[in-house]
């Protein structure tokens, strides 16, 4: 009988081997395309994948990484109520110092700003009439030390306590100097300019000092521990200094006049001055005058590490101006001569912008040229805070401005995207550079960029001021409650 199953059918073995043998090819095809193909995702998102750099913070300074419009109180503290009780909320003006090892200090003013404008509404002279009222009326200047972390008062001082005199209507300011363990405050009395100087810890006063009442004006610049007190002296006279350690206020290390048009620079640890024709460096512990070996116009603090005790210079001379690092005694490491209108210190470069807006990046160690671009920003600079070696600024293109990125090793643009009038960039986080509008510390707007493609990432308004304290991104309304903002988006530690 014949098979009913001719041919290769009669095995099904045979059968199913020949099948597999046929799919082999195109499985293998298959598991090699997929592969190829996840291999090219893979490179392309690696090639993709944002560089924000991994340095550590630049200056120490972390900064609160907010990828979107933060939501989020971390903390709230109503100033107002804590230092002007007796005054209306809305009259209140808050000043904080410059934050110091998470710590603020924050002084208070009445606002005199409302005038008596007949353009106003009723109900702002109504306004405007009751602030000056409290104003005059003032009989405290409290000062309240905040730590920016917990958003807990540390301790609220009373200056009327050690200046019965202070001005009301004065606007105070302070400074944390956590390297002396103070909090310095400087307001005006009846008697002239005075400082207070408070302990950090607990906030109880440790000494006052007065400038003389017929000073016509006094200025005071400050860095690191250190005071630069200036007085405007009459016309043909020269101006009147006095170097001072914020340990120290009423015992000033040195006191004396600079040639005209020679004004001191502080720097750290010293000040250098011109007098009589030859400049001289006072040290800022001992006062001690010895011989400076350079005579700089401006000078720029190398970036912190190591052994780095660098200063940067820019000195004229009959060939033009000269770009410099200085030792301690002011000689010269190393010069370029470079037509430079202003030095900065940045991560990777010292960074020269001169009058035609050229921004050229020195190697600090030598001085080589690293890179040179024109036209890239006038306010080209380091952000404390970023973690990358790129170089920010605002820069204007067709009467435009421009939030501008380079490159800190090539120079190269990273980025160059719009940005707002008048805005400025006041801090970086490890993902997103932030402008602020204005030159002032309390700005009403922040914005958030992304730091590797300047993407607008989101905007903050507020009917008060907004600002960095620190690292922390802290709000006051306009009644006095400052709070700090946080939440929104995060991405991976390594993306």
């Amino acid at each position: 009988m014949p098979d009913p199953l001719p041919g290769p059918a009669r095995d099904p073995w045979r059968r199913l081997r020949a099948v597999r043998g046929r799919r082999a090819p195109r499985l293998l095809g298959g598991y090699l395309a997929l592969l190829v193909a996840t291999a090219i995702v893979l490179v392309a998102g690696w090639a993709a994948d944002p560089d924000y750099g991994t340095e550590p913070p630049w200056r120490g300074l972390v900064v609160d990484d907010l990828r979107s419009a933060p939501g989020e109180t971390l903390w709230s503290l109503d100033l107002a109520a804590l230092l002007a009780p007796e005054a209306p909320a809305h009259c209140v003006h808050l000043w904080p110092s410059a934050a110091e090892s998470g710590l603020v200090a924050v002084t208070t003013s009445i606002d005199l700003d409302l005038e008596a404008d007949v353009d106003l509404r009723a109900d702002d002279l109504a306004q405007a009439a009751e602030c000056r009222t409290a104003a005059f009326a003032h009989d405290t200047s409290r000062v309240a030390l905040v730590d920016v972390r917990t958003g807990a008062a540390v301790w609220v001082h009373d200056l009327v306590d050690d200046v019965p005199d202070a001005d009301p209507t004065s606007i105070p300011s302070a400074q944390v100097v956590p390297a002396a363990g103070r909090v310095l405050v400087q307001t005006q009395s009846e008697r002239g300019l005075v400082q207070a100087a408070l302990a950090l810890d607990d906030g109880r006063h440790l000494e006052t000092a007065r400038e003389r009442r017929d000073l016509p004006s006094i200025s005071v610049a400050t860095l690191g521990r250190l005071q630069l007190r200036s007085a405007a002296a009459a016309v043909g006279d020269p101006d009147a200094y006095a170097l001072v350690d914020a340990a120290a206020l009423t015992v000033p290390v040195w006191r004396g006049s600079a040639d005209r048009g020679a004004a001191p620079l502080l720097v750290p640890g010293a000040l250098i001055v011109r007098i009589e024709g030859r400049t001289v460096r006072i040290d800022g512990r001992t006062g001690e005058m010895t011989p400076y070996r350079s005579d700089p116009d401006l000078v720029a603090v190398g970036s912190p590490g190591p052994g780095d005790d660098d200063l940067f210079a820019v000195r004229s001379g009959p060939g033009g101006r000269v770009v410099s690092a200085l030792d301690p005694d002011g000689a010269a490491r190393w010069a370029r001569p470079l037509d430079a209108r202003s030095i900065a210190s940045t991560p990777g470069c010292l960074l020269v912008t001169s009058d035609d807006d050229t921004t050229t990046c020195l190697r600090p160690a030598d001085g080589t040229t690293r890179w040179s671009v024109d036209g890239a920003a006038a306010t080209a600079r380091g952000v404390p805070g970023q973690v990358s070696d790129d170089v920010y600024g605002i820069a204007r293109r067709d009467g435009r401005p421009r939030l501008t990125a380079l490159d800190g090793p090539t120079g190269r643009s990273v980025f160059d995207v719009p940005a707002g009038d008048l805005e400025t960039v006041v801090a970086a986080s490890r993902t997103v550079v932030y402008l602020a509008k204005g030159a002032s510390p309390q700005s009403r707007a922040v914005a958030a960029h992304d730091a590797a493609s300047g993407r607008p990432l989101w905007t903050l308004r507020s009917a008060g001021s907004v600002s960095f304290w620190g690292g922390a991104l802290v709000e006051v309304d306009g009644v006095g409650v400052a709070r700090r903002l946080g939440g929104g988006q995060r991405i991976g530690a390594t993306s």
